[in-house]
């Protein structure tokens, strides 16, 4: 009976030893259900705050303590931080830095966080921020703002990697959403500096009822704010007013920042920026050297490749690369590749447009209304030396709503777009030297020419400065001899000649000869005849369609493509880009060179078309799990351990 007793007893050990191992409590979508204003320390690792002095911070609940002691009333007005290390928030629910919340009825909460932070080139993981119950603005932090008195405010040298924020505007007069804050606003005649910031992560936003749920990856709603080399790679689902890099912006600068991902809502949704106005008369945002590579999916009007309405806004060697979609079918969507609308009726010069592009494909699903491959709707503004991709976007004009008169943005194709982005955003083209190639009676020869690495553009010249074709660098094939009395028949390729491939873009490549299909015998690449497992081919006369994962093998440059028949054959050169992925790291380049607009959802949109929040997705990331099962193993091990103790002294116990 004893020894049953001490049995039970050691199992008992085991057990309580279990119970002891520190584990984080999640919710079911992965939230940490404790916070970290409960978890804050008391005191900063070193500093007394000023610039040369900063206070020092070393680990998460240090830097938690900023955002407990602002919550409680401390602005740190002209205040100094810095990162010491690395910090990993995951062990808590974030509570952001700053409080601002308007309710519905009128009522605010008011609690800014008024210093500065730098970053310090350190990285910032684990961030987790759910404010769907408190609703609060959601980001790292909640509100930075210019009181006026203070000096110097705003964040540098900063790394925030895969971070999860979750916010609603369930009973707010109107909410915001971001990685790094999701409220900012300076005075009239002062600016809050950010530099050298990059974000990534998932923002989740509830939307409910008509008031805005405003979301960025950078910023959810920003006011006077200067931004300089800064990225965003986010993927955001649900609300209105929505970018890529800022929701609803006003009266800020951008320079030299890119955003890359997916934007998914309602209304005024823009690869880079929502909603562009002014916080001030005559102080209209601008944006200079910046580029979206964002596709946008909107399910209500005024969708664009970089902004979704422009209200007011002047665009500098800016561009939209992603591709815009609109599901709306019962009103005009206001779609176009770079801008869903640009413009104010009431306004002369309020929109400004120079050197920008739009590389994307556009699809709207309304058979009433056009989109535009560059703006839906014009309603005012200017354009000096614009560009839409036709080739992606074949039947449509550059404006949905407008006339060539007011929107003079030229059509051009995949390659010449390209240049002007080679030209006027990544620095100017790099070229590499093709050497001439006499054609023989197999292969096609070029004449010598140059081709720009990072766009594909051809050139006569070394030094860039005539453009020519892809079909224009061929020498066709020298004749082959026949005997005599045999008739060789002159094929041509009648579509598709000077075709393009992106490496890794998944697309494929087709071209047309006029050989009847049933004379077809195979095709050739550089002189080398490939396998059918290579291509597709169809009559209509003959149609080959060479796949993405024979292109992907090929090397960027000029290729030659000969279609064979049993009695003739036809040639033309195509071209293998660099894709996306493949260009330098620092595509973005430096080059020398009191109204509420958040509420503006349509009055004639019907009302059933609300209805479609419903379906915005609300996932949650995977994350927590791997440490659970980690812990559960740990379990195990300890009760394998409590069984092999006792079996052990059992045996000890009967041998003595």
């Amino acid at each position: 009976m004893k020894e049953k007793i001490k049995y039970a007893g050691a199992m008992l050990i085991c057990f309580i030893a279990v119970l002891f191992i520190r584990m984080p409590v999640m919710a079911d979508d992965g939230v940490p259900e404790t916070a970290w204003r409960d978890n804050a320390a008391t005191d900063f690792a070193g500093g007394s705050g000023t610039e040369a002095d900063p206070y020092q911070i070393t680990d998460g609940a240090q830097l938690a303590k900023i955002a407990k002691d602002v919550e409680n009333g401390t602005v740190y007005k002209d205040a100094y931080f810095r990162l010491e290390n690395d910090i990993d928030l995951s062990a808590h629910r974030w509570n952001p830095i700053g409080v601002y919340k308007w309710y519905e009825g009128g009522a605010t909460e008011d609690r800014m966080f008024a210093g500065f932070l730098d970053g310090n080139g350190k990285t910032i993981t684990g961030l987790i921020v759910d404010e769907r119950t408190e609703k609060n603005r959601a980001g790292l932090f909640g509100q930075i703002a210019y009181t006026g008195a203070a000096t110097n405010v705003g964040v540098k040298d900063l790394n925030i990697v895969d971070a999860r924020i979750y916010a609603t505007n369930e009973g707010m007069e109107k909410n915001s959403s971001a990685i790094l804050a999701g409220f900012v606003m300076a005075n009239s005649g002062h600016t809050i500096r950010f530099d050298d910031i990059s974000v990534s992560g998932t923002i989740v936003n509830t939307k409910v009822g008509d008031n805005s749920m405003m979301s960025g990856g950078l910023f959810g709603e920003a006011n006077r704010v200067t931004a300089d080399h800064c990225r965003a790679d986010v993927t955001i689902e649900g609300g209105d007013n929505t970018g890529g890099f800022v929701g609803l912006d006003g009266s800020s600068t951008y320079t030299n920042c890119k955003v890359t991902g997916k934007v998914t809502g309602l209304w005024a949704i823009g690869g880079f920026v929502g909603y562009a106005w002014e916080a001030e008369s005559a102080t209209m945002s601008t944006y200079d050297n910046c580029i979206a590579k964002v596709d946008v999916v909107a399910n209500e009007w005024r969708a664009g490749g970089f902004a979704g309405y422009m209200q007011k806004g002047k665009s500098s060697s800016c561009a939209a690369l992603g591709d815009v979609t609109s599901s709306v079918t019962g009103f005009n969507p206001k779609v176009g590749g770079f801008a869903g609308e640009i413009g104010d009726k009431n306004v002369t010069g309020g929109a400004i447009l120079e050197k920008c592009y739009a590389a994307g494909k556009v699809t709207a699903a309304s058979p009433d209304y056009k989109a535009g491959g560059f703006v839906g709707t014009h309603t005012e503004g200017t354009y000096t030396d614009c560009s839409f991709d036709s080739e992606k976007n074949p039947g449509l004009a550059a404006y949905g709503e407008g006339d060539e008169t007011a929107v003079p943005v030229v059509a051009g194709t995949t390659i010449e777009v390209s240049g002007n982005l080679c030209k006027n955003i990544y620095g100017g083209h790099t070229l590499s030297k093709v050497d001439a190639k006499e054609a023989t009676q197999t292969t096609d020869g070029n004449i010598e020419y140059w081709i720009c690495t990072k766009c594909g553009s051809y050139f006569s010249d070394a030094g860039g400065t005539t453009a020519i074709k892809a079909a224009d660098v061929v020498i066709p094939k020298k004749a082959a001899e026949t005997p005599e009395g045999e008739i060789k028949t002159p094929y041509a390729i009648t579509e598709g000649t000077g075709s393009s491939y992106a490496l890794q873009s998944g697309n494929s490549l087709t071209v047309r000869g006029n050989g009847d299909f049933s004379k077809f015998t195979g095709i050739k690449v550089d002189g080398v005849q490939i396998g059918a497992e290579n291509y597709e081919a169809k009559s209509g006369s003959t149609i080959v369609t060479l796949k993405s994962s024979y292109l992907d093998t090929l090397t960027a440059g000029t290729h030659s493509l000969e279609i064979l028949w049993t009695d003739g054959s036809a040639s033309t050169a195509f071209a293998i880009q660099q894709s996306e992925s493949q260009k330098p790291d620092n595509d973005v380049k430096e080059l020398n060179t009191n109204q509420n607009p958040a509420n503006q959802n349509p009055q004639s949109v019907p009302q059933n078309n609300t209805e479609q929040t419903d379906s915005i997705k609300n996932e949650s990331p995977k994350t927590g799990e791997d440490d659970n099962l980690f812990v559960l193993a740990a379990w195990l091990f300890l009760l394998g351990s409590g069984f092999a103790g006792v079996t052990y002294y059992r045996k000890r116990k009967h041998l003595y």
